[in-house]
């Protein structure tokens, strides 16, 4: 039955813990059985999130809305195997510098990743990563360092923001490989060499990027398209560079369906994806 605005009962204490166990917080009332504003603010927020029309002035929750709750529920109660071991993953989410979120979105303006190197390297510890503005991190060794939901835009790619999960391998790499030109060096560091990357680092970028599409999807979203952060800013051209790209980015782009946007895709002041990165764009300069 429809639960109606004011109503009270052990059915709108389930649909509250759904809300909660879902994400969706009640920080005035809590799980407290009165259907009130805040509990019918927060089923309008997952409708939103989830692609649904909902209208939170409305007077009732129809048992369609209250089965599509407890349908996602069920789905998201049980969570998707980790990209790597337990013992490699690190959830650093509460800690994380909150400077860096800008908002929260809906899963369905989650369209793409981003890919990024760190120009520098900040290790093993997790601790050094909860500092870093990005969704996720990869370690030369291989460890995940998880820093921010999702569903969250965060400050990590300049006009892909909006759109798109952001990961950050860790290590300094050229433009091109093997071209020291190509090669970015901060001036306290003027002997600082490329380093190439480490296949830990790359099958858990793969990884990553693979739990990334399958747990936007169970949310109701789609990813179609993974990117270079070069593509969005003229200050980041060798970012993330072509041995990463070549490694972790293209292999992808075949197994997973997904896209760069094409031959000369860009955005704003980025660089497109060039020649040297792919061969079959042929032209494109770097």
């Amino acid at each position: 039955m429809a639960i109606e605005r004011g109503e009270r009962g052990p059915e709108v204490v389930k649909l509250q813990r759904m809300l909660l166990a879902l994400g969706y917080r009640l920080p005035r009332w809590g799980a407290d059985g009165d259907m009130g504003s805040e509990t019918f603010g927060a089923v309008a927020r997952f409708m939103e999130d989830h692609g649904r029309i909902f209208d939170d002035d409305a007077d009732r929750i129809s048992d369609e809305e209250q089965a599509f709750v407890a349908q996602l529920h069920e789905q998201l109660g049980h969570p998707l195997p980790l990209p790597v071991g337990s013992a490699q993953f690190f959830d650093l989410r509460a800690q994380a510098d909150r400077r860096h979120i800008i908002r929260r979105r809906s899963w369905h303006d989650v369209t793409g990743i981003c890919l990024h190197q760190t120009a520098c390297v900040l290790g093993e510890t997790p601790q050094r990563w909860d500092s870093v503005g990005a969704h996720l991190g990869i370690s030369r060794e291989g460890k995940v360092m998880w820093m921010f939901d999702f569903d969250t835009a965060v400050v990590h790619a300049n006009g892909l923001n909006a759109s798109t999960v952001g990961i950050e391998m860790d290590g300094t790499y050229a433009g091109i490989g093997g071209d020291l030109r190509t090669f970015w060096r901060p001036a306290d560091e003027p002997d600082r060499q490329p380093q190439a990357p480490t296949p830990e680092l790359i099958d858990a970028a793969r990884a990553t990027v693979r739990w990334i599409c399958a747990e936007v999807e169970r949310h109701g979203g789609r990813i179609t398209r993974l990117l270079a952060h070069r593509q969005a800013s003229r200050n980041r051209r060798s970012d993330p560079g072509s041995e990463l790209w070549q490694a972790v980015a293209m292999p992808l782009h075949e197994e997973l369906g997904l896209t760069d946007g094409g031959k000369g895709y860009k955005l704003g002041t980025g660089y497109a994806v060039p020649e040297a990165w792919n061969p079959a764009y042929r032209g494109v300069r770097y």
